[in-house]
């Protein structure tokens, strides 16, 4: 298991500085039901718009949807105008935009929620603010609560990812041994249930975690077992047809990926240098062609045994 780093990482769940606390006491604690009903408000507005959009992995709105719906208020609080709220939700506004004009801490977070799935919520200075809450009947859609209590956690390194992914999204994961060149920022490949592929991760959090532990993470996934020779091909050959180079096989993959980690930790690279965003270009290629990708029923019942008894 690899150390958490000392700096903040993007989207990290943790109270961002020791005036937090005392920032929520002054500003939130005392306006708790305001903000609620700001934020009920705004779901409220998006709840429509992003209900018509396509499920995600199979599941209709809102399960599954924490990170679009966590966005969309995001997106609604910076450009938000008060006249347009009710007079308890503008009251929440107010005390919101007090808060952070006093430096408070207003960020998106993400993490494992409960050690079982990924979740994402908002982190208001020590206050867990969870605006996806998937209700039924009366219930709010929105919960707050004390960040200590919420049992939302980081992620620990790409193989907790990998348990987390498999263990959440019945992914079958394997090291990403196809594109050694992203391998570093991006070392896992993912089976989903209904045959889809795709490389991971492109969350800015395991980017940084990567850079910030010398690649040791990525690393220690990419030294796993090899996904079965016919996925490779599979894979490998939907992006050679569009120009992408690859590795010839499972074995060379593996063979570059680890030297290449090795010495992008000897170089101490820092986010967003160069190298880092032609991977995430070449990620957000690669996942485009790999979308077009659909493993046979029952290619994927074979690779999922397969994995399973590896």
């Amino acid at each position: 298991m690899n150390s958490m780093p000392d700096t903040l990482l993007p989207n990290e769940p943790r109270i961002a500085d020791a005036l937090q606390p005392t920032l929520t006491e002054r500003f939130l604690l005392p306006a708790l039901p305001a903000l609620q009903a700001l934020l009920e408000e705004l779901r409220a507005r998006v709840d429509p718009v992003l209900a018509a959009r396509q499920a995600v992995l199979g599941h209709r709105y809102p399960r599954g949807q924490s990170r679009e719906i966590t966005q969309a208020l995001h997106g609604m609080l910076g450009s938000l105008d008060a006249g347009t709220l009710s007079g308890r939700a503008a009251d929440g506004f107010a005390a919101l935009a007090a808060f952070h004009a006093n430096g408070g801490s207003l960020r998106q977070v993400w993490g494992a929620l409960h050690g079982t799935h990924f979740h994402h919520a908002f982190l208001f200075g020590t206050l867990y603010v969870d605006a996806a809450v998937d209700a039924t009947g009366g219930s709010r859609k929105v919960e707050i609560m004390p960040f200590r209590q919420a049992r939302l956690t980081p992620v620990r390194d790409h193989r907790h990812y990998a348990l987390l992914a498999a263990r959440a999204w019945q992914a079958t994961v394997y090291p990403n041994h196809v594109l050694p060149a992203l391998a570093p920022y991006a070392p896992l490949v993912m089976l989903l249930p209904g045959g889809a592929v795709r490389i991971e991760t492109d969350a800015p959090y395991m980017g940084e975690l990567a850079l910030a532990g010398g690649f040791v993470s990525s690393a220690d996934v990419l030294g796993g077992p090899a996904m079965p020779p016919d996925l490779f091909d599979l894979v490998a050959g939907t992006l050679r047809d569009a120009g992408i180079a690859t590795a010839a096989d499972a074995a060379q993959g593996r063979q570059e990926a680890l030297k290449l980690c090795a010495r992008y930790r000897d170089q101490r690279l820092r986010p967003g240098d160069l190298r880092h965003v032609r991977s995430l270009d070449l990620l957000a290629k690669a996942n485009g062609l790999l979308a077009t990708l659909q493993v046979s029923p029952e290619a994927e019942r074979r690779l999922t045994i397969t994995q399973q008894a590896a």
